[in-house]
């Protein structure tokens, strides 16, 4: 429709610029790629006393682990170290350098990991957008600082250097100074800014237009009081723009705006109108990041700056702002999956109070906080105040888990949008409505069922969604073994970003039955996160395990719903579920001995699950059930020796053996004598640590299996009786 609509235009000009635009971008995108396929490294390598320049504002410390981004001072090519701190003393030491640095380091050098999980963040992607294909997992790290650095790299030191000093500022100030001024996130902002996401209202601590407005506006009145002239004011802008732009930390939106701001500043000598600007800067941005528009971040930044060009001044402000939340809910949708009712009545009425009042307070109290020590507290009080209300407000009821809407129907929701602010009437959004209601049905009433085998690590978690999403199921949650290890400091889990984030993304706000097979954390250690996220009907754990307060400690006060914990044993069956219990068959102590087996058919196939059971337990069931057959078996305790015993599997005769294990695991899971003995009865094993996330969907009679990975993403790292 576009090229139709240039080309009816009928200017030879306007054709050509189209056509070397096309071209251009089309090269460019090719040479994206080959960078990929050229500068990844295909297997992982040993490097020793490797030299990286470090600028003091990439690095992130969570705890002992250290990460920054870097660049090879031989080659120029940009990496990601990760490293592991042997003492606090180490961490200190780096903490404290606020200049550039140099890092010698040792350790093996390997690809960026994708994702996992169907929709999960794929931070392979997310540092491709900044030119980063590879990783180096640091064995020994010598700092040097005090590196002569030029202009840009000053900035950076500058960049560090304020969030260092804005730390010192009173919370939640100081995590407002840093993110609106520096673009940089702590953890004491997390809670705050999981209220926002649920109202809608991120952008707001995205720094974008609005602040670079903001920001060069107050340099403008300041440059006037020291009597400079307007040309001299407007090429001091012109400058000074690019290097706030390092500053701010260089986000899509940031770089989006920098370019608008340069465009209107020298408008006069080009003669660009304000929308030219905006095409020059999307133009711009596609130079510095082909994956500009595949973000969430760029995709708002330029949907809502487009919009604000295009909608006409005579309409009023809230049905400008409706619009414009109407511009962004379809990628909203297709990155976050949740939607507020109260995001529209949240947009209209705190943006004004936040731009006419919060910013500029942050902006004053960062620059006169020495002259005016009282008020960056009254600012500080105030803000304690905004956050009070944002998290009251992101409470009350009107969150919907909408899911995440097949691509067809997100750009079909995009353009409608698009056409009707040109056309703002009545019947048109009553027809959008219309639009949503056919997404969120088919999102949240499908007609496949699906049994689903979570990439969780070293641990189990199975999904179980019935057709039409009449019943979801969840066999085990995951977890993580810390072998007297405390956490990292996060506030979210594995979980979260897995089969939490799966869930949400399917629409699932309920979960029927959560199966607990035994007590190890592996199994159950998300469970606490799960219950915070989803209204929870009722556990079911092996008999005698619903006593043991080492796991009922789990169940968090703030869960959603308190739910019923049922105990079961052989024999058992839950109403309105597929599945039936086979083990334990007496009150046990939930140790894997012990563990919950159970069975069910879906669709056509005949699926097992057997938690972390021995080969005794698989022998007892075999001598109970002499004639139980299966076709998917998922195998017991991660693939270890201890389970999957060979008469047991002879006598099941599965076709496909689901293997749930960590990448370089401490087990060596799945051991070798599993794989062998499942090669000798014909069974197909299929692992999670090759192939990630294993989906089975079945509608009727005919199914079809799927996975996130090809199988050969993760082949540097695993073992070679793996990769055949």
């Amino acid at each position: 429709m576009t090229f139709y609509r240039i080309i009816s235009l009928k200017e030879r000009t306007v054709l050509i610029v189209t056509c070397c635009i096309a071209i251009f971008t089309a090269v460019r995108c090719f040479n994206e790629q080959q960078n990929i396929r050229s500068i990844t490294v295909k297997q992982q390598c040993e490097i020793t006393n490797r030299t990286y320049l470090v600028l003091p504002d990439q690095v992130t410390i969570n705890d002992s682990f250290i990460s920054a981004r870097a660049t090879d001072v031989q080659t120029g090519e940009r990496v990601i170290l990760a490293y592991f701190a042997k003492n606090y003393q180490e961490v200190q030491k780096i903490s404290k350098i606020s200049s550039v640095m140099r890092w010698t380091v040792s350790g093996n050098k390997c690809p960026l990991e994708p994702a996992t999980n169907f929709n999960q963040f794929d931070s392979q992607r997310y540092y491709w957008q900044f030119h980063i294909y590879n990783q180096v997992k640091c064995k020994q790290l010598r700092v040097v600082n005090n590196y002569q650095s030029g202009l840009i790299q000053r900035c950076h030191v500058l960049r560090a250097k304020l969030y260092t000093y804005f730390s010192y500022f009173p919370h939640p100030l100081a995590s407002y100074c840093q993110q609106l001024i520096l673009g940089m996130k702590n953890d004491q902002s997390a809670e705050m800014m999981e209220n926002v996401k649920r109202l809608g209202l991120l952008h707001l601590f995205c720094i974008s237009g609005m602040h670079v407005v903001l920001i060069t506006d107050c340099l403008r009145k300041g440059l006037v009081r020291a009597h400079f002239n307007r040309e001299d004011i407007e090429w001091l802008l012109i400058i000074s723009l690019p290097i706030y732009l390092i500053i701010g930390g260089g986000s899509i939106s940031l770089i989006r705006a920098v370019i608008m701001a340069e465009m209107n500043l020298i408008q006069r000598v080009t003669g660009l109108s304000s929308l030219d600007g905006w095409a020059m800067s999307l133009l711009g941005g596609l130079l510095f990041d082909p994956w500009l528009l595949l973000t969430l971040g760029g995709q708002l930044s330029y949907l809502l700056s487009f919009a604000l060009q295009v909608i006409s001044n005579t309409i009023r402000s809230y049905r400008q702002s409706l619009l414009l939340n109407l511009v962004s809910l379809p990628s909203v949708l297709a990155f976050v999956y949740e939607i507020h009712l109260l995001t529209f009545i949240c947009s209209f009425l705190i943006i004004p109070f936040f731009s006419e009042i919060i910013f500029p307070a942050v902006i004053i109290s960062a620059l006169l906080s020495k002259w005016l020590p009282l008020f960056p507290l009254l600012v500080n009080y105030l803000l304690k105040e905004f956050e009070w209300l944002l998290g009251e407000l992101s409470n009350w009821p009107g969150l919907i888990r909408f899911g995440k809407p097949s691509a067809i129907i997100i750009w079909v929701l995009f353009i409608v949008t698009l056409l009707i602010i040109d056309h703002y009437r009545l019947r048109s959004l009553l027809f959008l409505g219309g639009l949503y209601a056919i997404a969120f049905i088919t999102v949240h009433v499908p007609l496949y069922g699906e049994v689903t085998f979570v990439d969780i690590g070293q641990g189990d978690s199975v999904i179980i969604r019935y057709p039409f999403s009449n019943r979801v199921e969840l066999i085990d949650t995951g977890g993580k073994l810390l072998f007297g290890k405390r956490p990292a400091r996060t506030k979210r889990d594995y979980a979260t970003k897995t089969s939490i984030n799966y869930l949400k993304s399917c629409g699932v706000s309920k979960i029927d039955t959560i199966y607990l097979s035994h007590h190890d954390l592996d199994h159950i250690g998300y469970l606490t996160s799960v219950l915070q996220n989803f209204k929870v009907k009722q556990l079911v754990v092996p008999k005698g395990m619903e006593k043991q307060h080492s796991w009922i400690r789990l169940i968090p006060v703030n869960c959603q719903q308190i739910p019923q914990i049922l105990p079961v044993v052989a024999g058992n069956k839950l109403s309105c579920s597929n599945l039936y219990v086979l083990h334990p068959f007496d009150k046990s102590e939930g140790k894997n001995e012990d563990s919950m087996v159970l069975a069910g058919v879906f669709g056509q196939l005949k699926f097992m699950f057997m938690g972390d059971l021995d080969r005794q337990g698989e022998r007892n069931i075999m001598h109970r059930n002499p004639d139980l057959k299966i076709d998917v078996l998922k195998l017991g305790h991660h693939g270890s020796k201890t389970s999957s015993d060979p008469q047991f599997i002879r006598q099941l005769l599965p076709r496909i053996g689901i293997i749930s294990a960590g990448r370089q695991n401490r087990y060596g899971h799945p051991n070798q004598e599993t794989l062998i003995t499942l090669s000798k009865n014909n069974v197909k094993p299929v692992s999670t640590q090759r192939y990630g996330m294993i989906r089975y969907r079945y509608y009727g009679s005919s199914y079809h299996w799927q996975t996130k990975l090809k199988g050969d993403e993760y082949g540097w790292m695993l073992p070679r009786l793996n990769n055949k």
